[in-house]
C-alpha cells in the first residue's frame, strides 16, 4: 500500500461548506444531549444525592460526547477541515487523523456505556418477573460490552505500525480492510440497538397502561426505531466509504454518528419524563392527593376492594394509578378519619385504642395465659390500623423474608424480591443512605428519633448499658440485618383513596361455571343486601382479623366450621382461619434514680418541645437467645424434629426485641402514676411457634370473629421470653450505665422483683400475668395454603387476598412496612406490570 500522502492526493475537495453543516448538527445534538441529562440529573438529585451506575454511565457518556465534539471541531478549524486537500499541509492532516482515531475510541466507549445504562434500567424493570427477559438483557449487555471493546481495537490495530496511520513521513506499512472490520462493528451496533428496542416490547404489549404512559412509551419506540434506521444508514455509508481519502461520506458519518449517540442519550434520560407526567398528566401520584369520597351510581367496578386498611388503600391508589380508565371501588366499614386531630400524631395512638376508630377485638381465654382474655386492637376507620398505632417503620430481618419466598417457592417474596418496592415506598429521610437500600421519592415520608432532633435524656445511659452486654449499635435498622440497638424509624403519611365509608360487606359472590367457581362481586350488610359487581376482581384486603372470616361468612373455608353455622359450602378450604399468629410482649415499671432531672414524661422538667414530636423512646434492642436452650425448647415441644435444622436454628434470626418508653405505660397496674418517676420497658417474642385461630363466632358479619391466637403455647415461645427477661434485668440491674439509671423494678403487691435467681417457673408465672399483645396479627389466610404466591385464592377464579393473613411465617418486626410493601408488589402483579 501507498504512502497515506499519496492516497490522499488521488481526491481533492472543498469541505468547508462540509464542515459547516457538520458544526452545525454537532451544535445541536450537543444542546439536545445536554438539556436531557441535566434535566435527568437536576430532578434526581432532587430525589437522592448520590449516583446510580446508570447514571454515572450516562454522565461519562456525556462528557465523552462533549470531548468528541471538541476534537471535531479542532478538525474542522484547526485541521484539514476547510482545506483544500491539495494545499494541506502535512501537520494539518497529521493532527486531523489523529483526532479522527480518538473520534472512534470516544464513539465506542460512550455509546457503549450508553446502552449498559439503558440495558441497566430494563434490567431493573423486568428481569424481577422474567427469567427469559433477565437472561437476553445479560447477553445483550455482554455483546455491547464486546462492541465497544472490539471497536477500540479495530480503530486502535487497523494499521501497522500504529503511527502509519496519521504519519505522512511512513513509506512502509499495511492496513486491513477497515470497510470490512467497521462494517462487522457497525452490523453489531444495528442488531444490539434493534434488540434493546425489542426488549420491553412484550411488557409494554400485555401491560394496560394509562394514556400519557403510552405517549411516552410511543415516543420512546419512535426514537428507538430513529436509531436503529440512523445506524444502519450508516452502515451503508460505511461501505461505500473510501478510507484512504477525505470525502463527503467521511461528513455523512460523522454526522449519523453524531445524531445516533444524542439519540441514544436522550433514550437513557427518559426515566426523566415520568416525574413530569405526575405533575401534567391526570393520574395522581399517592402523596398530597385529596381524599376522594364520591361514589359513582354504577353498580359494577372493575375492582372491588373489601377493606381501606394499609394494603386497601394503597392497592385502590396504584391500580387506579397506574390505569386510570379503571373503576374501583374500596369498601371501608370504619370512617374517614384523616381529620381527626390525633390520627396523624404517632405519639398521641394510645389515645385511640377503646375508640370508634378500634374494634377492640377480645380473645377466647388464652389457656396459657392463666386464661386471661386479652384485649387486641385493630383500626376500623380508613388507613386501618396505620389510624391507630404509633407509626413504627421497620423491615425486618433479611432471613424471614427469604423463608417466605422458600415456603411458597417463588423469589418475589424474599427480601430481595420485596426490595424494591420498600425502596419504592420510601422517602427516606437521610439524603447520605446508598440508594440500592433507601428510596428517596416515596409517598412515606420516614424519619429516626435523632432526625426529628429528639435526644432524649437517658438515650446515652441506655446505649452504654447495652453496649455492656454486647449488643451494640445498629446505625440503620431497615438495612435487612436489623441486629443490635438501633433506633426506631417511623412513618407520618398517607395515601388517596376512592371510598365507601361505614359500610360493611356482608359475604363475596361466588357463582358456578361449569367446574369453575369465579367471585363476581359482594353483598352489602344493609337493608337492601346491596350487591356490588366486579368486572374483573373481588379483592379481599380486610385484615388478619376480618378476612378469614369475610371468606368463611362467603363460604369459602373448612366445610366443618361453616355447616355448624349454617353456611352452604362453596369451597373446602381447612387451612381459612388457621396459622394465626401474634406478637407478646411483657411489660415492666422501672423506678428512675433520678427522676428530678426530667427525664420521662410527667416530670416537670421534661420539657423539651420536641420529646412530643413522636414516640418516647430512643432504640430497639433487636437479638437471638442462647441456641442451646433454645434446642431444648423446640425439642420438647416436637420430640420428632431436628433441632439443628429448624429454620429458627439453621440462621441468624431475630428471637426477641427489647425497648425502652420514657413513660410509665401501664394499664394494667393503673397506681403507677405519669410522674416522671417510672419509664416502661418491654420484651417481645418476635418469631413465635405458637399457632392460634380465627374462627365464627356465628353468621353475622357485625359479629366480631372468635380470636384465638393461643399465645405463649409452646416452651420455645415461653424460653424466649424467659432469656429476654433475664438479658434485660442484667442490663438494667447488673451494668454500670443501669445502676446509674434505675433504683429497681416496680411490680404489683405481693410479687418480688426480677433477680439474678428468678428461676423459670417465677418468670413463666410473670408471663402468664402480663402478656399482652402486640398488635402485630399475621396469617388465617396464609399464602401457600389459601392464596397462591399471586395472591389468588385457591379454587376461586377473579378473587385475591391483599393483607396481612396471607403472610405464612411470623415476621421479626412491626408489620407495617411489610404490609405496604405487600400491597405495591400485588399492584404489579395484579396490572401484569412490574413497575420498579
Amino acid at each position: 500500500m501507498g504512502s497515506i500522502t499519496e492516497a490522499i492526493g488521488k481526491r481533492t475537495a472543498e469541505l468547508s461548506h462540509d464542515g459547516r453543516d457538520v458544526a452545525i448538527t454537532l451544535a445541536v445534538c450537543l444542546f439536545l444531549a445536554t438539556l436531557t441529562t441535566g434535566f435527568r440529573f437536576w430532578l434526581s438529585r432532587r430525589r437522592r444525592p448520590l449516583f446510580s451506575m446508570p447514571e454515572s454511565m450516562t454522565l461519562v457518556s456525556l462528557l465523552l460526547f462533549y470531548s468528541y465534539a471538541v476534537a471535531t471541531y479542532l478538525i474542522l478549524t484547526i485541521g484539514h477541515g476547510g482545506y483544500p486537500t491539495s494545499q494541506t499541509q502535512s501537520w494539518r492532516l497529521t493532527f486531523t487523523f489523529k483526532c479522527v482515531y480518538y473520534l472512534r475510541l470516544a464513539y465506542a466507549t460512550g455509546l457503549g456505556l450508553v446502552k449498559c445504562s439503558i440495558l441497566m434500567a430494563l434490567f431493573r424493570s423486568l428481569a424481577a418477573s422474567s427469567k427469559a427477559a433477565r437472561h437476553a438483557i445479560l447477553v445483550i449487555m455482554a455483546v455491547c460490552i464486546a462492541w465497544s471493546l472490539g471497536a477500540t481495537l479495530i480503530s486502535l490495530l487497523n494499521c501497522r505500525p500504529l503511527s502509519y496511520n496519521w504519519n505522512l513521513q511512513h513509506s512502509e506499512g499495511h492496513c486491513i480492510n477497515r470497510n470490512a472490520a467497521f462494517m462487522a462493528v457497525s452490523i453489531i451496533d444495528v442488531v444490539t440497538n434493534a434488540a434493546i428496542l425489542v426488549l420491553p416490547l412484550p411488557r409494554i404489549i400485555r401491560t394496560k397502561i394509562t394514556r400519557p404512559e403510552k405517549l411516552v412509551m410511543i415516543s420512546l419506540l419512535i426514537l428507538g426505531l430513529f436509531v436503529v434506521a440512523i445506524t444502519a444508514v450508516r452502515t451503508v455509508t460505511i461501505a461505500r466509504t473510501d478510507f484512504s481519502a477525505i470525502n463527503d461520506h467521511g461528513k455523512m458519518i460523522s454526522i449519523w454518528t453524531t445524531v445516533e449517540w444524542t439519540v441514544a442519550l436522550m433514550i437513557a434520560n427518559s426515566p426523566v419524563l415520568w416525574p413530569l407526567l405526575d405533575w401534567l398528566a391526570p393520574f395522581h401520584s399517592m402523596e398530597n392527593a385529596p381524599v376522594d369520597t364520591n361514589m359513582t351510581t354504577s353498580e359494577q367496578f372493575d375492582y372491588v376492594i373489601v377493606g381501606g386498611g394499609t394494603a386497601g388503600c394503597v392497592l385502590a391508589s396504584r391500580l387506579k394509578q397506574y390505569n386510570s380508565s379503571l373503576s374501583i371501588l374500596l369498601i371501608e366499614a370504619g370512617p374517614d378519619a384523616s381529620n381527626h386531630p390525633l390520627v396523624p400524631d404517632g405519639s398521641k395512638a394510645t389515645q385511640l385504642l377503646g375508640s370508634e376508630l378500634d374494634w377492640t377485638y377480645e380473645t377466647v381465654p388464652q389457656k396459657h395465659l392463666s386464661d386471661r382474655i386479652l384485649s387486641n386492637h385493630a383500626g376500623k376507620a380508613l388507613g386501618g390500623s396505620t389510624t391507630i398505632n404509633s407509626g413504627g417503620w421497620m423491615r425486618g430481618a433479611k432471613e424471614d423474608y427469604d423463608l417466605w419466598a422458600s415456603l411458597v417457592g417463588d423469589s418475589r417474596w424474599s427480601y430481595q424480591g420485596l426490595l424494591p418496592y420498600f425502596r419504592k415506598l420510601e422517602h427516606h429521610f437521610d439524603p447520605s443512605a446508598d440508594p440500592e437500600v433507601h428510596g428517596f421519592d416515596g409517598p412515606i415520608k420516614t424519619e429516626s428519633v435523632s432526625s426529628t432532633g429528639r435526644r432524649y435524656p437517658l438515650r446515652q445511659l441506655v446505649q452504654e448499658a447495652w453496649n455492656s452486654v454486647g449488643v451494640t449499635y445498629n446505625p440503620d435498622i431497615n438495612s435487612g440485618s436489623p441486629y443490635g440497638l438501633a433506633e426506631v424509624g417511623e412513618n407520618r403519611e398517607n395515601g388517596i383513596r376512592q371510598i365507601m365509608t361505614e359500610t360493611l360487606v356482608k359475604r363475596v359472590l361466588v357463582e358456578e361455571r361449569g367446574v369453575q367457581k369465579v367471585a363476581i362481586g359482594v353483598v352489602l350488610e344493609d337493608k337492601d343486601e346491596s350487591q356490588i359487581i366486579a368486572r374483573q376482581e373481588v379483592i379481599i384486603a380486610a385484615g388478619a382479623y376480618r378476612t378469614p372470616q369475610l371468606m368463611m361468612l362467603s363460604g369459602i373455608g373448612p366445610a366443618e366450621e361453616l355447616r355448624a353455622h349454617g353456611i352452604n359450602v362453596v369451597l373446602d378450604l381447612p387451612d381459612v382461619g388457621r396459622h394465626f399468629a401474634d406478637h407478646v410482649v411483657i411489660s415492666q415499671w422501672w423506678q428512675l434514680k433520678h427522676p428530678e432531672k426530667g427525664l420521662a414524661i410527667g416530670s416537670p422538667a421534661f420539657t423539651d418541645p420536641a420529646f412530643f414530636r413522636g414516640n418516647p423512646i430512643d432504640f430497639v434492642a433487636l437479638d437471638s437467645v442462647p441456641l442451646d436452650g433454645f434446642r431444648q425448647a423446640l425439642a420438647k415441644d416436637d420430640p420428632n424434629c431436628n433441632p439443628d435444622e429448624h429454620p429458627l436454628i439453621a440462621s441468624q434470626r431475630v428471637h426477641v426485641e427489647t425497648f425502652t418508653v420514657y413513660v410509665a405505660h401501664n394499664a394494667q397496674d393503673p397506681s403507677i402514676a405519669v410522674d416522671g418517676t417510672h419509664i416502661t420497658t418491654g420484651v417481645s417474642c418476635m418469631l413465635p411457634t405458637s399457632r392460634g385461630s380465627i374462627k365464627l363466632a356465628d353468621r353475622d358479619v357485625r359479629s366480631a370473629p372468635r380470636i384465638d391466637p393461643n399465645y405463649c403455647a409452646t416452651e420455645a415461645d415461653r424460653y424466649v421470653l424467659r432469656e429476654g427477661l433475664r438479658r434485660l434485668r442484667e442490663v438494667l440491674c447488673d451494668t454500670p450505665a443501669g445502676q446509674e439509671m434505675i433504683v429497681s423494678e416496680t411490680v404489683e403487691e405481693k410479687y418480688l422483683p426480677l433477680g439474678p435467681d428468678t428461676d423459670d417457673e417465677a418468670i413463666d408465672d410473670l408471663i402468664r400475668r402480663r402478656a399482652a399483645t402486640l398488635y402485630h396479627p399475621t396469617g388465617g389466610a396464609c399464602m401457600g395454603k389459601v392464596v397462591d404466591s399471586d395472591l389468588r385464592v385457591k379454587g376461586i377464579e377473579g378473587l385475591r387476598v391483599v393483607d396481612a393473613s396471607v403472610i405464612p411465617t411470623p415476621l421479626s418486626t412491626h408489620i407495617q412496612a411489610c404490609v405496604y410493601a405487600l400491597a405495591e408488589q400485588a399492584a404489579d402483579i395484579i396490572s401484569g406490570v412490574c413497575r420498579v
